[in-house]
């Protein structure tokens, strides 16, 4: 590590401990995650993206589009089987992220991850905001009923397509991860004040580009200090 990202971190560090910074709010990324063997989205060749040939898409997007996933839903749990969250295991950075919980300097952590790493290294699931949802829970895509976690487990190793077991309904269930064409969760929109509280922004493992969350770095207070 080069010295000048050293000293920075030891800053960092010190900063924390302070008595002055109180409320740390996180922006987490796919990057955090890569450690653990999930995938990002977009990196050449190693990438999500870069690796759906196989499925025959339109367009890689086209596997978390919620038009095409009501016409043709196999892809995705195609896919959902190698992204199962259950077969991965936090990263050190998580365990960070859980210590600033424990020592309640955690403001709010703000992902784009649909892993539930966070919720898994143990931090409390109130204080996360999954921007584009997460494989936590799933429900049918017309009658929102929810779907049990198990029948789900057993649909998604078994590349299954699950489907709503309320009367006279039958509908596509997914997973509650937000996809293109759909709106983002009201947690979202009610963590935006959290950003003006912040008296530290950490920004890992994202190089946010991804509106509107990428934008909500621009919301903490002047002179809070942000380390990316």
């Amino acid at each position: 590590m080069p010295n000048n990202d050293a000293n920075e971190l030891a800053s960092i560090a010190r900063y924390i401990k302070s008595k002055t910074c109180k409320n740390v709010v996180l922006m987490l990324g796919a990057g955090i995650s890569t450690s653990a063997g999930i995938p990002d989205f977009r990196s050449p060749d190693t990438g999500l993206y870069a690796n759906l040939a196989r499925l025959d898409l339109p367009f890689p997007e086209a596997v978390f589009e919620i038009n095409f996933f009501r016409q043709n839903p196999v892809p995705f749990y195609t896919l959902a089987k190698e992204m199962q969250p259950s077969q991965f295991r936090p990263t050190p950075t998580h365990s960070f992220i859980k210590l600033l919980a424990d020592k309640q300097l955690l403001q709010i952590c703000l992902t784009q991850n649909i892993d539930t790493l966070e919720r898994r290294a143990g931090v409390p699931p109130a204080l996360i905001v999954e921007a584009h949802g997460s494989f936590a829970s799933q429900r049918c895509i017309d009658c929102s009923s929810p779907y049990s976690d198990e029948k789900m487990k057993v649909a998604v190793v078994s590349e299954q397509v699950p489907l709503c077991e309320t009367a006279d309904c039958g509908g596509l269930v997914k997973p509650d991860i937000v996809f293109f064409g759909e709106s983002l969760p009201s947690s979202f929109h009610r963590a935006v004040p959290k950003l003006r509280e912040a008296d530290l922004l950490i920004v890992m493992g994202t190089s946010l580009t991804v509106h509107p969350f990428a934008s909500l770095a621009l919301l903490a207070r002047e002179g809070c200090p942000r380390y990316v």
